[in-house]
């Protein structure tokens, strides 16, 4: 029996919220019978980051059965389900999820294509705010110490319909993650909100903080989530080619209508201060805009891969602190315009991107990603397909919360400045 139904929704920033429900289902197979799933719950917007004014503030929920998983961690049996909200009876503007659905149907579902997604979250386990461990790349205990706890949270993903395959200790100190199998788009934006919240949780209960802060130590690798991307017809992966180490001509445009936004998705996929310390030259995270064959030094590469179904490429742009709504339908967006363009993909970069000169990489013409969150804004400001693809209510919310986070970032007096200025 399940006596509780948490009804989830995010935030602009893609911040997770619920609203808690009574219900009395007796097996998650006829949930469908509590009325719930019809009657839904109020919200009120104005509480609510990017949503709605204080004097147009009341929002609905409608429960997504499609969506509906068991949440494993807590005391008692207890359902949740991401939903649709309305205002006025109509899908509200602000609902990140509800829009990348209608940019799905408009520009991957009219050509009968499906995105697939395989996401990989870095995390890193913390007590009194140290990493809890010296670990490095695939170590295991006891340099890895937290190996027996980190190999049950699958477990508990499972049951809320998440699929895991590699789980592994990271570069960094008490850094883990756990790749999540690739998926349809859609699917994936829900399950990373459900990891994220289902991994905080479980280590709260062992007495631990799972942070997914993008760069917690200056001095350390940050917390990137790379996503590995396929578009499909039916059950043809359209970016294989009969060659495992190229990518199809199809893929190929996909791939260049990322790289010739990139400076302005970065707004979206890395999207908070913080972000922007991790893209920087010596951690592995990307820096400049470019691609190649297994290089790691790229924004884009193309894995090593055996078989036709496994083609893909790996955008290593993004980290755990974007809205993954918006992050994939900024890259839906711009991989077909790549395709509808028929944009050409430069050439790739072999070498070591982070030990070429200014000068070698001018020769190359690799551009670099936005240094800080304002250039991120900046380009996002001035990109119409980008503006489009997220819809007025989206665009402009985003923008001003990070103008004020900006804003809030660059006038503040911390210790840095006294120590530094103090007696100049």
């Amino acid at each position: 029996m399940y006596n509780i139904l948490e009804i989830r929704f995010v935030d602009i920033n893609g911040s997770l919220k619920a609203m808690n429900v009574p219900v009395e289902i007796e097996e998650i197979t006829n949930a469908s019978n509590d009325p719930i799933f019809t009657e839904g719950a109020n919200i009120d917007g104005s509480s609510v980051a990017g949503f709605t004014p204080l004097e147009d503030s009341d929002l609905h929920l409608i429960p997504d059965l499609s969506s509906l998983t068991e949440i494993s961690y807590t005391e008692e049996p207890k359902l949740a389900t991401m939903c649709t909200i309305y205002q006025r009876g109509k899908i509200f503007p602000g609902d990140t999820r509800s829009r990348l659905k209608y940019i799905i149907k408009e520009k991957l579902e009219s050509r009968n294509w499906t995105l697939k997604v395989g996401p990989e979250p870095e995390f890193v386990l913390l007590k009194d705010s140290k990493p809890i461990d010296e670990g490095d790349y695939a170590d295991i205990y006891p340099r890895a110490i937290a190996e027996g706890m980190v190999k049950r949270f699958p477990q508990h993903l499972s049951k809320a319909k998440i699929k895991t395959k590699v789980h592994h200790h990271e570069v960094g100190p008490g850094q883990y993650e756990i790749e999540i199998g690739h998926n349809e788009v859609l699917l994936q934006a829900d399950a990373i909100l459900t990891y994220k919240a289902t991994i905080r949780a479980l280590a709260v209960k062992m007495g631990y903080l799972a942070s997914f802060m993008p760069k917690p130590f200056g001095n350390q690798p940050g917390n990137g989530m790379h996503f590995h991307i396929s578009l499909w017809e039916d059950e043809k992966n359209l970016f294989a080619t009969k060659n495992v180490n190229e990518i199809s001509k199809l893929g190929q445009h996909f791939m260049a209508g990322i790289l010739e936004h990139s400076q302005a998705i970065t707004a979206l996929v890395a999207p908070t201060i913080n972000s922007y310390k991790r893209l920087v030259p010596g951690f592995e995270a990307p820096v400049y805009i470019a691609w190649g064959p297994l290089n790691r030094s790229a924004l884009i590469r193309v894995p090593m891969y055996q078989i036709p179904s496994l083609a893909r490429f790996e955008y290593r742009c993004p980290d755990p602190s974007t809205n993954p709504y918006i992050a994939f339908l900024a890259l839906i967006s711009a991989g077909l315009d790549g395709i509808d363009r028929e944009l050409e993909l430069v050439s790739p970069v072999t070498q070591n991107i982070f030990t070429l000169s200014s000068e070698e990489r001018d020769r190359l013409n690799i551009k670099t990603l936005p240094g800080n969150l304002f250039e991120a804004l900046s380009f996002l400001k001035s990109n119409r397909l980008l503006r489009q693809a997220l819809g007025e209510h989206i665009y402009s919310q985003f923008l001003k919360i990070k103008q004020e986070e900006w804003l809030q970032y660059s006038t503040q007096v911390t210790d840095w400045d006294w120590k530094k200025y103090l007696h100049i």
